[in-house]
Parts: structure tokens; sequence; C-alpha cells
């Protein structure tokens, strides 16, 4: 994971900033062997594409938006890298429905149509988190982690919660 995060780094050059990859408590999670199951190369990717996904949902500065959208394009775009390398296309096309569903809802309660559990914040939110320890990837104390970081989460400064 150290690896990830140094190649991550060089990519983005004095731009890395916009990730905040050292204190994000799911690198550090991921980051200790022990809590990775199977195939460090799932884990990691994954970790990406649901990196990409929660940085798009939040509205960066304005002066930060090309940034902030160029990132996510480059974790994407090392998600895809990953799996396809390691010729995961299970867990691609997994991930690519689980997308759709994920934007589709989302799409839905930035309409404002019905309500929003909690239960299904943390799957908008962590969908792709809760499919690795789902499919044996990553130690079920990932759990720990997703329920910390829902409760340090103000769901009013997400763009698909309907304000009204």
């Amino acid at each position: 994971m150290n690896a990830l995060r140094k190649e991550l780094e060089s990519d983005l050059g004095p731009n890395s900033w916009i990730l905040d990859i050292h204190n994000d408590p799911f690198f550090e999670f991921f980051s200790e062997e022990a809590h990775i199951l199977n195939s460090p190369h799932v884990n990691q990717a994954v970790l990406l594409f649901n990196t990409a996904l929660n940085l798009l949902d939040r509205i960066p500065e304005d002066a930060d938006r090309e940034l902030h959208v160029l990132a996510g394009d480059y974790l994407f775009s090392k998600f895809y890298m990953m799996l396809s390398e390691h010729e995961e296309y299970e867990v691609l096309r997994d991930m690519m429905e689980m997308s759709k569903s994920l934007n589709s809802r989302k799409s839905e309660l930035a309409m404002g149509d019905r309500m929003l559990r909690s239960q299904e914040m943390e799957w908008l939110l962590y969908g792709p988190m809760r499919y690795l320890i789902s499919n044996g990837y990553i130690d079920s104390r990932l759990d720990k982690v997703i329920e910390a970081s829902m409760n340090n989460l103000d769901i009013t400064s997400l763009p698909y919660i309907n304000q009204k």
C-alpha cells in the first residue's frame, strides 16, 4: 500500500493534496497486511474506485474544480488498469454494475423523490468497500472504519441530498 501511495503522490505531484491520503482512515486500514484476506490488487483497486466516487461526490471550490475532476478520473483509470492487468474482469463488471446503481440512486435523491435510510446512505458511500468484505477480500473489521466515517459525515454536504 505504501508503494501505491507513493505512486499516487508522484503522479499527482504538488496536486496530491487533493486526495489527502495520509489522513484517510481507509488507506490506513488497507495498509495493514493482516486485514487483506485475498488479492491485494483487488483491494487496492476497489479502494481507489471508492475514493474516486466519494471525491466526486464533494463539491470543490471553484479554483479546484478542474483538479478535482482530473484527480477523480485519474483514480478511476488506475482502478481499471489494476484490475485489467490482473484479469479481474468479474470484479470490474461487479463494480460497473454497482456504479450504475449508485449513480441512479444518487440522481433519484437529487430529484427529491424519496427519503434516505441510514443503511442506504452507507451503501451509497461505501458499497464498493462492503463488496470487498462480503466477497472475502478484506477483514470485516473494515466495518468499524466505515461506521466511524459515517459518524463523522455531514450528509448535507453531499450534492444529491435534497435540502428541501
